[in-house]
């Protein structure tokens, strides 16, 4: 298991259970009343979750490419403008506040991406 490898396992389970599931599979007043959203048809949130589930995949992808030992520059790029990205909507739009851990969690995860790409040996440097 390698640090790279670790973040994208933690992307990927903090990220299955507590958006994705929720979005694909719980009712709509469930997911309004915990996103403080309100669209009038559930396609919407259904339609995220499965978005949010395509870029799981992606992860997923990454790791069997550091299991083979080559570096998921493409799985990097993808992870980093959708992390970082929705960093900065929730700051820019003023969300932040409202989701903190939300922010935070976007904002280590494009960090962790950051550093990844930039010291790449260590990244894909097994732990044990």
């Amino acid at each position: 298991m390698t640090p790279l490898s670790i973040l994208l396992c933690v992307k990927i389970i903090g990220t299955f259970f507590p958006v994705a599931l929720p979005l694909l599979v719980m009712p709509k007043s469930f997911i309004d009343k915990r996103s403080g959203f309100a669209p009038s048809d559930v396609s919407l949130y259904r339609l995220y979750g499965m978005a949010v589930l395509a870029l799981l995949v992606g992860y997923a992808g990454g790791l069997a490419q550091i299991a083979d030992g080559t570096f998921p520059i493409g799985v990097l790029a993808m992870g980093f403008v959708s992390n970082a990205g929705a960093f900065l909507i929730l700051v820019i739009t003023g969300r932040a506040a409202k989701t903190p851990a939300s922010a935070a969690f976007f904002g280590l995860i494009a960090a962790g991406l950051a550093i990844a790409f930039a010291m790449q040996g260590a990244a894909m440097t097994p732990l044990w």
